[in-house]
């Protein structure tokens, strides 16, 4: 076993994989995606990912796929299914990018948008079940420090891309 009370470790003790804080984390977010899914398609005929897109293309819209495979970290052919369903079940469309008229921007529909809403109060009655446990100081405290780690963990994958696409470009060249 690692020793993590080095000067230099931040990471409280760690005598398994189930103290680490990041896979803490994934355990919580684990946990709201099995709930999530039984919600979202039971209540609202929609999958998770379905009702994710949805969620941030009202929220900003208009908005382009790649944007939005961007802010959910989904792979680009996930990301096209996904798409597709909504635009199927009429809840977003296409029109042209106010910024590039030759490029295509997501909207939400009247349809999307109702469903949105009646979905939201779903969410904030979740999260106040997820939050219960906590006082309003500790759920202050907890949003600023996931704004940090959010903040800082999407610098560090933007930085390694931008590695990996470097390396990329520097292989191609001496190939």
């Amino acid at each position: 076993m690692p020793d993590t009370n080095t000067s230099h470790s931040k990471h409280p003790q760690v005598s398994s994989i189930e103290d680490v804080i990041t896979f803490r984390l994934q355990r919580l977010v684990n946990i709201g995606e099995r709930a999530g899914h039984q919600w979202s398609e039971r209540m609202f005929d929609v999958s998770l990912n379905e009702w994710r897109l949805l969620a941030m293309i009202v929220a900003h819209a208009p908005t382009r796929a790649g944007d939005m495979s961007d802010a959910l970290l989904m792979d680009k052919s996930q990301l096209s299914r996904v798409i597709k369903s909504l635009r199927k079940k009429a809840l977003i469309r296409n029109m042209a990018d106010p910024d590039d008229g030759r490029a295509i921007a997501l909207q939400p529909t009247a349809q999307g948008v109702a469903l949105y809403e009646k979905m939201m109060i779903e969410v904030l009655n979740s999260n106040e079940r997820v939050l219960a446990p906590l006082d309003p100081e500790e759920i202050e405290a907890f949003s600023r420090t996931l704004e940090k780690l959010l903040n800082h963990t999407q610098e560090m994958l933007d930085a390694r891309l931008a590695r990996e696409k470097q390396r990329h470009q520097e292989e191609a060249v001496t190939s």
